[in-house]
C-alpha cells in the first residue's frame, strides 16, 4: 500500500512525539514509583517498630492480647508468628489459613531493619508492602514475628495520573502534529504542484511555460533543473520543428510522387505530387498500396525490398487506367518505421507518359514518313527503271513517265518542307512578328494559291466581313499559310461547285475565325486526332489530292504560336452538315 507524503510525514511526526513523550513520562514513571516506593518502605518501617514497642510494653499478657493491642493501637490488623512456626495469630488478611515469611524477610528481621516484601494481591492485582519485625521472648509469649500488611494506595492513585495525563496528551500531540503537518505539506504541495503543472504543460507542448515562482529553498535546485530542461526541449523541438518543415516543403516541392511506408508495407505519407496523381490517398493512410493503386507488382516490389533477404533497391513501371504510365523507384529506408517494425520503404513516382507518348510518335512519326515516302520513291523507281531499260519505251511514253516522276518528286519536296516548316514551328526557332494586319489580306493571298486547286473544283469563297473591319495582330506569313491550309482542306474535301465560306466572331478581344467547307464531314471518333502529324480520315484519297498529312499539324502550332486554340466543329454551328475549323487571333481594334 501506497502512502503520500502527507501520510508518511504525519506518521513519522507522530511515531516521534509519542516517542518524544513517552520515553521522559516513563523515565519519570519509575523515578516517581521508585520514591514512592521508598516512602511506603519508610512508612511501613516507621509502623513496624512502633508496633514492637507496643508488644514489648504490653509484656506479661499472651500472644493474642499483646497482637490485639498492637492493631488496636496501629489502627490496623497485625499478624504474629513465632520463630519456630508452631505459634501464630492469624490476621483476615493472611492468605489461606496461615501467614507465612520468606528467607529474605526472616533474615531482615533478623537484624536491625524489619524484613519488606512487595506483593500482589490475587484476588484484585492491588500491590501492597508486607512487613515483619522480631519481637524477642516474653513472660507470657515465645520469640516470633509480628507482620503487618500495607496496601500502596498512594503510589497508584498518583501513577494513575500520571497515565492519564500521557494517554491525554496523545491525541493532543497527534492534533498539534497534524496541524503543523498540514501546514507544511500545504506549502510543499503549493511547490510541488507548480512544478508538476509545468512539467505537464511541457509534457503537452507548451514548451514556453516556466516556474517564475521560486518554490521552498530545498526545491530551488529542482525548479531550475525544470526550467533548464524546459528551455532545452524548446530549443531541439524548435530545431526539429524546423528542420522537418524543411524537408516537409522539399516533399511537398518535388514533381515526383513520393510514399512513404513502413515495415508492414502500410502507406504512413504522401507528399502533395502524389494527392495530385491519386486524388483521396490522404484518406488511405495506414492501408497497403493495393487498397489505393490497382499494381499488385508494385505491392509484391514493396513487399519484396521490406523483405530480410530482400534488394536494397528495385523498380516497377506502373500503368495506370487513366493511361499515366509511371516508374516507380522503391528503396529501402531503416528510418520510415517505429523501432522494433522493421525497414520501410520510400516509393517515389515518377511520370514517363510524355516520354512514352514521344516516343510512341517517334514511332509513329518515322513509320508515317517511311510511308509517305515509300510510295512516291516507289513510283520514281519503278519509272526510272523503265526508261533505263533495254530497249527504252517510246518517246511519247518516256514523257508521260517523266511526268510521273516530277509529279512524285514534286510531292516528296512538299512532303520535305511541310516536316521542315512543323519542325522550326515546334521548336520554336521559327521568328512570330506580330503586327497589325488586315486578316482580308493574309486571306487573299491564301485564295490566290488555292485558285489552281478551286477552279478545277470550280468552288467559290465567300466571306463574312470586309477589308477594313478589323485589324489583328498576327504574322502575315504563318497567317496566309494557315487561311491556305484550311481552304484547301475545305476545297479538297468539300463536294464540287460548292463554296468554301469563311466566318467571323467577335469575343472581347479576340476575332474569331471559322473556315466552312458542306462536305461529308469528320467522324467523331476521329475528330480528337485529326491535328496530329500524318493522320488522314480517307488516306486513300490522300493521292488523289497529293496531300502530306501536315496541313491541320502545322495550322494548330501558327494559332498556338498566336495565343490562340483551333478546334472543329461538325456540322458548324448554323450548318446541317459539313465541317468547320475555328480558330482565334487577338484583336487590334475594331473599324467603325
Amino acid at each position: 500500500m501506497k502512502f503520500s507524503i502527507k501520510s508518511k510525514l504525519f506518521i513519522a511526526v507522530c511515531l516521534t512525539a509519542a516517542i518524544c513523550v513517552s520515553l521522559p513520562l516513563g523515565f519519570a514513571y519509575h523515578l516517581l514509583r521508585a520514591d514512592l516506593m521508598l516512602d511506603s518502605q519508610d512508612s511501613v518501617r516507621e509502623k513496624m517498630e512502633l508496633a514492637r514497642r507496643i508488644y514489648r510494653k504490653s509484656d506479661g499478657a499472651g500472644v493474642q492480647s499483646r497482637v490485639d493491642a498492637v492493631s488496636g493501637m496501629l489502627g490496623t490488623e497485625v499478624g504474629y508468628i513465632s520463630v519456630d512456626g508452631k505459634n501464630s495469630v492469624q490476621p483476615s488478611w493472611a492468605v489461606g489459613d496461615s501467614i507465612s515469611l520468606n528467607d529474605a524477610q526472616i533474615r531482615n528481621a533478623e537484624g536491625s531493619q524489619p524484613g519488606l516484601q512487595l506483593q500482589e494481591d490475587p484476588l484484585d492485582g492491588k500491590e501492597f508492602m508486607l512487613g515483619a519485625v522480631k519481637v524477642a521472648q516474653g513472660l507470657e509469649s515465645p520469640a516470633g514475628y509480628l507482620v503487618i500488611k500495607e496496601f500502596l494506595h498512594g503510589p497508584e492513585e498518583r501513577m494513575g495520573m500520571i497515565l492519564k495525563v500521557f494517554f491525554w496528551a496523545l491525541p493532543i500531540v497527534a492534533l498539534v502534529c497534524y496541524g503543523v503537518i498540514r501546514f507544511v505539506t500545504m506549502q510543499l504541495s503549493s511547490s510541488v504542484e507548480s512544478m508538476v503543472r509545468t512539467a505537464e504543460a511541457v509534457g503537452q507542448g507548451n514548451y514556453k511555460r516556466r516556474i517564475r515562482t521560486f518554490p521552498d529553498k530545498e526545491f530551488i535546485p529542482l525548479a531550475n533543473s525544470i526550467n533548464w530542461m524546459a528551455a532545452r526541449i524548446d530549443e531541439h523541438v524548435s530545431t526539429i520543428t524546423g528542420q522537418r518543415n524543411k524537408i516537409q516543403a522539399v516533399f511537398n516541392g518535388m514533381w515526383d510522387g513520393v510514399m512513404v511506408l513502413d515495415g508492414s508495407c502500410r502507406i504512413q505519407s504522401v507528399n502533395r505530387a502524389l494527392e495530385e496523381i491519386f486524388p483521396g490517398i490522404q484518406n488511405g493512410l495506414d492501408r497497403t498500396p493495393l487498397e489505393i493503386i490497382p499494381s499488385p507488382d508494385l505491392y509484391d516490389a514493396c513487399r519484396e525490398v521490406v523483405g530480410p533477404e530482400g534488394p536494397e533497391a528495385t523498380t516497377v513501371q506502373v500503368v495506370l487506367p487513366n493511361g499515366r504510365v509511371y516508374d516507380v523507384n522503391i528503396v529501402r529506408s531503416p528510418h520510415t518505421s517505429e523501432p522494433g517494425q522493421g525497414p520501410g520503404v520510400i516509393a517515389v513516382f515518377h511520370d514517363i507518359s510524355e516520354i512514352k507518348r514521344l516516343e510512341t510518335v517517334r514511332q509513329d512519326f518515322v513509320a508515317n514518313v517511311s510511308h509517305e515516302l515509300r510510295t512516291p520513291l516507289t513510283s520514281v523507281k519503278g519509272y526510272a527503271e523503265t526508261l533505263l531499260s533495254d530497249p527504252p519505251p517510246p518517246e511519247s511514253i518516256q514523257k508521260n513517265f517523266l511526268a510521273t516522276i516530277e509529279k512524285n518528286a514534286n510531292h516528296m519536296c512538299k512532303i520535305v518542307d511541310d516536316l521542315l516548316n512543323l519542325s522550326r514551328l515546334e521548336s520554336g526557332h521559327e521568328k512570330v512578328e506580330l503586327k497589325p494586319i488586315d486578316p482580308t489580306d493574309a486571306l487573299r493571298e491564301a485564295w490566290e494559291a488555292c485558285s489552281g486547286l478551286a477552279e478545277k473544283r470550280k468552288v467559290d469563297l465567300k466571306r463574312s466581313f470586309e477589308k477594313g473591319d478589323f485589324t489583328v495582330m498576327a504574322d502575315s506569313g504563318q497567317l496566309m499559310q494557315l487561311f491556305r491550309n484550311l481552304l484547301e482542306n475545305g476545297i479538297k474535301y468539300g463536294p464540287e461547285e460548292n463554296p468554301v465560306i469563311v466566318e467571323h466572331r467577335v469575343e472581347g478581344d479576340r476575332l474569331q475565325l471559322a473556315v466552312i467547307d458542306s462536305g461529308p464531314g469528320i467522324p467523331a471518333a476521329d475528330q480528337p486526332r485529326i491535328f496530329e502529324r500524318f493522320y488522314s480520315v480517307e488516306k486513300f484519297r490522300r493521292n488523289e489530292f497529293g496531300s502530306t498529312g501536315l496541313g491541320l499539324a502545322i495550322s494548330r502550332h501558327i494559332v498556338s504560336n498566336h495565343g490562340g486554340e483551333i478546334f472543329v466543329q461538325c456540322p458548324p454551328d448554323g450548318h446541317r452538315q459539313g465541317t468547320a475549323f475555328v480558330f482565334s487571333l487577338p484583336l487590334m481594334q475594331a473599324a467603325n
